[in-house]
């Protein structure tokens, strides 16, 4: 292993022992700092821009060239949440390697794929007498895993940032081992739905003739489904969509995996909403918005039986969104509809919201990267262009206006936001070569 990637694991498990978790906003300002003295000392010209909780971390690389392209290389320095603790087989801040992998929260989402790209560059220089084809600049957030919150104002504050291309900060192999290069993703608004009945909660005998919130909460929310399609009932939701071109169809329908794996993979015991309404699930997957009740609370919910009419419940849900359609809007929509079936006295309140993105994968930069993985990796890789996930690119495009393709140091088994997070060494190093050929493919451009 060379000296360099010694240098930047050594750098990866400091990375790690530092609890990142911005939903906490728990050491941020600290992670930001490591990044750019880290960025400093191969050369890059830094600034940590602190206006928000989660500093932005710039640093630019310039080539001598004149005529240089200009690429950005997006990543976020936050991470999940560790708990549960007990799941864990060792300590998640603390990078562990065994068997050939590396262990630790955030070591693929996104710390690891940072450490590598540090090590591409760092490498490319050493090669390079220390001149690059390409400047490179590194725009590093601290808020993607809280729907990157301040990142649009941030990017409002640096109209300097230009790019022909923006490589994106993660990706994975998949079963068989081709690599997977995306260009989108989806948006989300998440919001909280309470119902309140009374002033305390009351004896479960009331409730011949009180209204539990519990019920009045539930069916509030069984009036956003039609039972039959599992299609949404809120008018209009479905306007703003922009549909798939063929060509993002085709993508999505050579993208391995079939029904039935997919079934047994996420071990899924009900019938698919696609099967009810005789859609391709993939297509619904990839192009299609959604609305997810994530957790329902209310009464009593410990041991044994506590004969109560629960005075308050409240539903954590999310809308996923496809490009087209607006955060804000969306959840009026929702909130709307609720008032109109009767539903008026549900308190919606928003948490987060960002709108989605897709990648033109005929863009002639993403084409060469899409040809150089072809030429690198064994196998044909797998491009989609979007992915069922949500992430800021639309914040990130809009203020740049560059192509976006993903890239990483994933595979299917990273275990992304649970425990035991892990990536494979062999899927590391080849990332870092491949990062490096792409820097490198600038010099004939």
């Amino acid at each position: 292993m060379s000296n360099r990637k010694e240098e930047y694991l050594t750098f990866l498990k400091e990375l790690i022992a530092l609890p990142s978790v911005s939903a906490k906003h728990e050491k941020l300002p600290e992670t930001a700092a490591l990044l750019g003295q880290a960025l400093e000392k191969l050369g890059g010209q830094v600034e940590i821009d602190d206006s928000y909780f989660a500093p932005l971390v710039i640093a630019h690389f310039n080539s001598n060239q004149a005529d240089a392209k200009n690429l950005i290389i997006y990543n976020h320095y936050d991470v999940q949440p560790a708990e549960p603790f007990n799941l864990w087989d060792q300590d998640p801040w603390t990078l562990t390697e065994k068997d050939g992998h590396l262990i630790g929260r955030g070591v693929d989402d996104d710390k690891g794929n940072i450490t590598a790209r540090f090590t591409a560059l760092a490498e490319y220089l050493d090669e390079n007498d220390g001149q690059l084809p390409v400047n490179i600049t590194f725009l590093i957030e601290g808020s993607e895993e809280t729907a990157s919150q301040h990142l649009d104002d941030y990017l409002a504050k640096h109209p300097e940032l230009k790019a022909d291309l923006i490589i994106w900060e993660s990706g994975n192999k998949d079963d068989q081992g081709q690599i997977e290069l995306g260009g989108g993703n989806k948006g989300i608004v998440t919001f909280d739905v309470t119902a309140k009945t009374a002033g305390i909660d009351l004896h479960s005998s009331l409730a011949t003739v009180v209204d539990s919130a519990a019920w009045r909460l539930s069916q509030g929310l069984a009036t956003l489904f039609d039972p039959k399609t599992g299609r949404i009932q809120v008018p209009d939701f479905y306007e703003d969509v922009i549909a798939p071109n063929q060509r993002e169809k085709d993508l999505v329908a050579a993208l391995p995996g079939t029904k039935e794996e997919f079934i047994k993979g996420h071990q899924i015991t009900a019938p698919l909403l696609t099967d009810k309404r005789g859609d391709d699930w993939k297509e619904a997957l990839y192009f299609e918005p959604s609305i997810n009740i994530e957790g329902i609370s209310s009464g009593y919910e410990d041991q044994g039986v506590k004969t109560v009419l629960p005075a308050e419940a409240t539903a954590k849900l999310e809308a996923r969104l496809v490009p087209g359609m607006d955060p804000d809007k969306t959840l009026k929509q929702i909130q709307d509809y609720l008032a109109d079936q009767g539903f008026s006295d549900l308190t919606v309140t928003k948490t987060l919201g960002q709108p989605g993105y897709r990648s033109d994968m005929s863009d002639s930069e993403i084409k060469k990267v899409i040809d150089l993985a072809k030429d690198f990796y064994p196998g044909e890789p797998v491009v989609s262009p979007t992915s069922p996930g949500t992430g800021p690119m639309a914040y990130v495009n809009n203020a740049i206006k560059a192509p976006i393709i993903s890239l990483g140091v994933g595979y299917q088994g990273a275990l992304d936001h649970a425990p035991n997070e892990n990536i494979r060494l062999t899927d590391y190093e080849d990332n870092i070569k491949f990062v490096k050929l792409i820097i490198g493919s600038y010099a004939n451009h």
